[in-house]
């Protein structure tokens, strides 16, 4: 007796290295973004904040304390910067993305397994 195979959906244009890349939900779900982003975007966030509070107290550029304030809390969110690091990071020797499983914001290791040819299997086109 024969036996059933699934059928390859390599060919789908949403097909990336065993994952499907078609998202239910527009934008994508902060669960499948990139780590790195996620983590950049929170700490650009309380760096904002900080720096907003130091003009609710009054310092400015202009005033000495200010700057120096200023200038901590800009260099203390580089090493916070510095210290993210993702387990599935791999150099992809690119500006964007870095990693090679960064696909747009998400990481490909969050999405969905491709289930082979399902009803969004869409046929690439040929490179003529």
């Amino acid at each position: 007796m024969a036996q059933v195979k699934k059928l390859s959906a390599k060919n789908c244009l949403h097909y990336k290295r065993g994952h499907c890349l078609i998202g239910k939900t527009d934008p994508p779900q902060e669960e499948k973004l990139c780590t790195l982003i996620l983590e950049r975007k929170r700490i650009g966030h309380r760096t904002l904040e900080r720096l907003k509070r130091l003009e609710r107290f009054g310092l400015t550029l202009q005033d000495r304390q200010g700057w120096v304030a200023q200038r901590y809390i800009v260099n203390h969110n580089i090493k916070e910067m510095a210290g993210i690091a993702c387990k599935n990071f791999i150099e992809s020797g690119l500006n964007y993305p870095s990693c090679i499983q960064q696909v747009q914001s998400q990481c490909l290791f969050k999405m969905e397994i491709c289930p082979g040819r399902c009803p969004e299997f869409s046929v690439k086109r040929k490179e003529v």
